[in-house]
């Protein structure tokens, strides 16, 4: 295998690259019996089968990003997905919506659905070990970037549009009826004033709206992995349980061009070589393992600072200072409200996107959507409801650094929240309408009479709501010290800084990175429908 070199790289513009059409190649692979848990022929966990023939263009990371581009890329040319986790298929966990969360709640450090890791701010956060990637163990809530978002990044609009609505197709769903908590919470968002009323609407548009989920009618989650029903079965092999070690690369040319990768089988804890087609002068590696796993992937293969690799005794293939700079996380906040009824377990439905001020407000019930702080447990879930906000647009960065050459081991992140003092005047601006919120008839009707008092007064699990009367500073510290996460990190790769604005990674040829780790900033609502567009 080491001696198999791989070809150039490809020159077409992201968007177009992942929707041409331009050659058929008649590569076959052996096809397997489809089976609940594996439903498509070209899943295995073969690794010495799937490393023993070239590929076109082999794509690390088979989630939000990948199981799209892959599907997309083997009408044309062969594709090999590599993807550490396993199937999200046949497992209720990750199929049905009641059991949100629970892949969150139970982690360990090698083979778990969600691997758990702590910022180096305090902050619990997870990444996805699945097939489908971060769809696969999301809440569900479905909306596209803003057109503002769009054009700012000079995207094609027809091409994003058509793009977008190949995904909503197949993956995008509307609520049927909206349940108890969400539908007091979307009349509480319009007497607070969050206007105009949009409806149900894909648009990120500033007011109050229902859009879409990815959990359909029945309750049945559809992740990104759904989208590879659209792969050629002749041209995709998608290898499970595979870790990317590290990028290979040649210097025939005196510039490194990426021509494989070494990756780790959890079934057997074996290490294998896999290269791209040396008859095909545009083959390439493309990195798709997200805001965590792309930069990381990097600078396991030599490919940022060339002190921080040397930390590591990790030879530098080149010195690319930024990668793994400029990471973000959206800030988020939220409380739990005791229910005096039961409510229905739901997920996002309805939100609140407020006018000029970076953050939107949205809801779920009978769910623990981020860690309730000062929570005794006593208070059955079903009888929960939750309100949170999320700074949409954070100005704070941060970065991503490794704590080992192991692959498996989560690298050092640190995002650091509320850096930048626009992030703390938003999340307070919109900690201000949350309270406004508590105070509608429509949320009121939730409250419980105080005996003593007579009042009607909301019953908080955890930490409660600042006072009306409370002022910035008080409402400031509720932000800093309910501080969580609505998992929706990226940036680590930014065009300009790592790659060109064909996603083409800086000083090497035959490698490109398709994922959320390119996004200098946030779409702003929920980005898998976006990152799914960009693949």
């Amino acid at each position: 295998h080491t001696g198999r070199l791989c070809g150039g790289f490809a020159r077409m513009d992201t968007l177009i690259f992942v929707v041409s059409c331009l050659l058929i190649f008649t590569t076959h692979f052996d096809a397997a019996t489809p089976t609940t848990e594996y439903p498509y022929a070209f899943m295995t966990v073969d690794a010495e089968k799937a490393a023993a023939r070239t590929y076109d263009y082999i794509i690390v990371g088979g989630g939000t990003a990948g199981c799209p581009l892959a599907a997309t890329l083997s009408q044309n040319f062969s594709v090999l997905v590599l993807e550490r986790g396993g199937s999200p298929y046949g497992n209720p966990d990750i199929e049905n919506a009641d059991a949100y969360g629970k892949p969150l709640r139970e982690t360990n450090k090698y083979t778990s659905i969600a691997q758990g890791f702590v910022s180096e701010d305090g902050v619990q956060l997870h990444r996805a070990r699945v097939l489908g990637g971060g769809t696969a163990i999301n809440a569900g809530f479905y909306s596209r970037a803003s057109l503002k978002y769009i054009r700012k990044l000079r995207w094609d609009e027809r091409i994003v549009n058509q793009s977008y609505e190949w995904v909503e197709k197949q993956n995008a769903f509307k609520p049927k009826r909206l349940f108890r908590w969400s539908l007091a919470f979307r009349n509480g968002l319009l007497e607070a004033g969050v206007l105009p009323y949009n409806g149900y609407t894909l648009d990120h548009v500033e007011g109050t709206k229902i859009s879409a989920l990815t959990f359909d009618n029945n309750r049945k989650r559809h992740t990104a992995a759904d989208l590879l029903r659209n792969a050629n079965p002749k041209n995709i092999v998608v290898l499970l349980y595979a870790t990317a070690a590290r990028i290979l690369f040649n210097f025939a040319s005196g510039k490194p061009k990426a021509c494989g990768i070494e990756f780790m089988s959890s079934i057997n804890d074996l290490s294998y070589k896999v290269f791209l087609n040396l008859l095909r002068s545009r083959s390439e590696v493309i990195l798709s393992a997200g805001s965590i796993g792309s930069p990381q992937l990097l600078l396991l293969s030599g490919i940022g600072s060339s002190k921080h690799l040397k930390e590591f005794n990790i030879s530098v293939i080149l010195d690319l200072p930024l990668v793994g700079k400029g990471i973000q996380d959206n800030p988020a906040t939220g409380v739990t409200v005791e229910s005096p009824i039961p409510l229905e377990i739901s997920t996002t439905q309805a939100v609140g996107i407020l006018r000029d001020s970076r953050a939107y407000i949205e809801t779920t019930s009978s769910i623990q959507q981020v860690p309730i702080k000062g929570r005794s447990g006593s208070t059955r879930l079903q009888y929960l409801g939750g309100i949170y906000e999320k700074v949409a647009f954070p100005l704070s960065r941060g970065e991503l650094r490794l704590q080992s050459r192991d692959p498996r081991d989560n690298p050092s992140v640190r995002y650091n929240y509320f850096s930048h003092p626009h992030d703390l005047h938003t999340c307070v601006k919109a900690v201000k309408v949350m309270i406004k919120l508590s105070e509608t008839a429509s949320i009121q009707r939730f409250a419980f009479k105080n005996k003593s008092s007579g009042t009607r007064e909301l019953r908080f699990v955890g930490m409660p709501l600042p006072q009306s009367t409370s002022g910035n500073e008080d409402v400031a510290k509720f932000c800093q010290d309910a501080l969580s996460t609505f998992w929706h990190f990226h940036g680590g790769c930014q065009i300009s800084s790592v790659i060109d604005p064909r996603y083409r990674v800086k000083g090497v040829h035959g490698l490109r990175i398709v994922d959320a780790s390119t996004y200098k900033d946030c779409p702003g609502t929920n980005p898998q429908a976006t990152t799914m567009m960009l693949g």
